[in-house]
């Protein structure tokens, strides 16, 4: 029989679309499973294309006979629909595996928030894909949650949908808002999802606690001035709880179909290489961790920039033991074992155990020290040695993390002074200082290794260089820090520049160059120094365009004087007033940074006297 109608489609389609009853040159086609409505929609004679001559029709479909044959390749799927619910159970039984793609978990808070905007008012948000086949037995890193996943045959892999299904699971359990992309709640007084402030008491309900009955009832028992809101909490579970996601299970399919549907799907959004997405889906995932697998997995985790392969190494070894120059071959030997801060521990639980140690050295860093990204860092050896610090104090007491605080901005406001270079060698002496067992010990012999030595509070900015400026320098990273913590708003919405776009900016870059403008042209007087230099997003012209009064210029260390002097090309009175706005600015903080002439002494709980002994002994 010949068909009438002629259009560029697969025998494959004929065949989903028309059933067992469509016949094609050379036979009639297997029955396969129908597809729903729409795929009977698209056979319908109107939706095809131009009516074209029989004959021309035979010419179209004879190349497809030979390499198409639905009963050499067989594809069938289901439909289901998952709630939040059922997609958490599947992750944590280990049944939903996620492939680890080269492009991994990239949506940021933002992109998280505008997904449950988005559920509650009851826009689509799309279906996921999955493939059913076996998998072996690993460890699971979805978002924020770990799962030990045993082996099994029935394995639910991820091909399309997988930052929905990781911030969907996230964002409603209480481990998920460790990491705080997932950290969300609903405002009662605003009606909508909003990123979680500590700060804001009764007013935003923990989207956790609304998702769980038994969660929010102790909510409200904890905050009565909310108890008004009861039924308002209610609709809201109802509505999350409710959800439906729609799901497309591939349960047979060979090669050559994937790729085609791989294709397909990735000519949305942002391209992937198709076939890498098939390796890493048809291999399963690594088996065993590697550092560049650790470095992916702490910046994903902490948006903090890719840590160098090497960095990883450094940390594994510093964490076990200071000596760096040590042969890597015999790392888990009896002998090294022995000598080792961890010596029960195998090569994967070493791996594991640094991941979480860096983890924790970095959310250190961007929370407490106010350093938003790895580019911003004056020293590599201050990250190692944080790491070695939290892997052996995973806990540490509330003043000692002050203290730590202290060490971290007097190690790089006065580097010179104290002789650091960011060499192995200092990296080496600071790590011998943190030892197993003794947390304030160490913290006060690091504390005395951090001495400055200063004439007043006001001469903080002498120890910084800063008629020389390079996104490269320490000193120059300092001042960069400086400025970060003003809270710099983007000059293009007057609000303040966010962590998340600066890993945004930052993304492939091992210097700040990319977000730090000059001001003025290089060829006026002291345009290499400190106050010819702004945190921005947009290029000099841009900036000076859009600045007027009504832009948070404090934020930006700038006032209406220096920003006139700006835009009447004025450059060198503008630079004369900047420098002194910023002297001062860094001797304040750096003064508060440092704590320069408060007392270090160790938490008071560690002079609670039980039989006459001290209970930790202090150097």
């Amino acid at each position: 029989m010949r068909l009438p109608f002629a259009f560029p489609l697969s025998m494959r389609f004929l065949s989903r679309c028309c059933g067992s009853d469509a016949e094609a040159p050379g036979g009639t086609l297997p029955p396969t499973k129908s597809l729903g409505t729409g795929a009977e929609e698209e056979c319908r004679p109107e939706s095809r294309a131009r009516v074209l001559h029989p004959d021309d029709a035979m010419d179209r479909w004879s190349p497809l006979v030979e390499d198409e044959r639905m009963d050499e390749s067989p594809a069938s799927s289901t439909n289901h629909d998952y709630t939040i619910a059922d997609l958490s159970a599947l992750v944590k039984t280990g049944r939903l595996r996620l492939p680890q793609f080269q492009r991994s978990f990239r949506w940021d808070a933002q992109d998280i928030l505008n997904l449950f905007d988005s559920i509650l008012r009851g826009y689509p948000f799309g279906s996921l894909l999955l493939w059913e086949r076996e998998a072996g037995e690993e460890d699971l890193r979805i978002g924020a949650l770990e799962v030990r996943a045993e082996e099994r045959p029935d394995a639910l892999w991820v091909v399309d949908g997988q930052q929905r299904i990781t911030s969907l699971v996230n964002v409603v359990d209480p481990q998920g808002m460790a990491d705080p992309r997932f950290a969300l709640g609903y405002s009662l007084r605003a009606r909508k999802i909003v990123t979680i402030n500590r700060n804001e008491g009764s007013s935003v309900i923990p989207l956790p606690d609304v998702f769980d009955f038994a969660r929010a009832l102790e909510w409200l028992r904890r905050n009565p001035d909310a108890s008004n809101s009861a039924e308002l909490i209610q609709d809201v579970a109802r509505r999350l709880n409710g959800l439906k996601v729609p799901a497309t299970i591939m349960e047979q399919a060979n090669e050559e179909t994937l790729r085609e549907i791989f294709d397909r799907i990735n000519s949305r959004g942002k391209r992937l290489n198709a076939a890498e997405i098939f390796d890493a889906i048809h291999g399963g995932p690594d088996r065993g961790l590697t550092t560049s697998g650790i470095a992916k997995h702490v910046a994903e985790k902490t948006r903090f920039g890719r840590l160098d392969d090497k960095v990883v190494v450094q940390a594994l070894l510093v964490r076990r033991h200071p000596d760096l120059t040590r042969d890597l071959h015999n790392e888990f030997s009896p002998s090294r074992r022995n000598v080792s801060a961890f010596p029960e521990e195998d090569k994967e639980e070493a791996y594991k155990q640094t991941e979480r140690a860096l983890v924790s050295a970095i959310r250190f860093l961007q929370q407490t020290a106010g350093v938003p990204h790895m580019t911003f860092l004056p020293f590599r050896f201050q990250l190692l040695v944080l790491t070695r610090f939290f892997a052996l104090f995973p806990k540490p007491q509330d003043r000692n993390l002050e203290l730590m605080n202290r060490w971290f901005w007097r190690t790089s406001v006065g580097a010179e002074m104290l002789g650091i270079t960011g060499s192995e060698r200092d990296l080496r002496g600071m790590a011998k200082l943190v030892v197993a067992g003794k947390e304030s010990a160490s913290v006060q012999r690091l504390i005395k290794a951090a001495r400055l030595t200063v004439k007043s509070e006001k001469d903080f900015a002498t120890l910084l260089d800063l008629e020389t400026f390079r996104t490269n320098r320490s000193d120059s990273k300092v001042i960069l820090n400086a400025m970060w913590n003003k809270h710099p708003v983007d000059i293009r919405t007057n609000l303040p520049m966010t962590s998340d776009e600066l890993a945004d900016q930052l993304e492939s870059d091992s210097t700040p160059q990319a977000v730090t403008i000059k001001l003025v042209p290089d060829r006026t007087e002291g345009a290499g120094s400190a106050a010819n230099r702004l945190i921005s997003f947009v290029d000099r012209q841009e900036f000076i365009a859009r600045a007027n009064a009504k832009t948070d210029l404090a934020s930006l260390l700038l006032d209406k004087r220096t920003l006139g002097a700006l835009q009447e090309n004025r450059h060198e009175d503008f630079l004369r007033a900047r420098s002194a706005l910023l002297r001062r600015y860094l001797n304040d903080f750096l003064a508060a940074r440092t704590a320069y002439g408060h007392e270090d002494s160790p938490p008071v709980a560690d002079f609670v006297f039980d039989g006459g002994d001290p209970k930790e002994p202090l150097p």
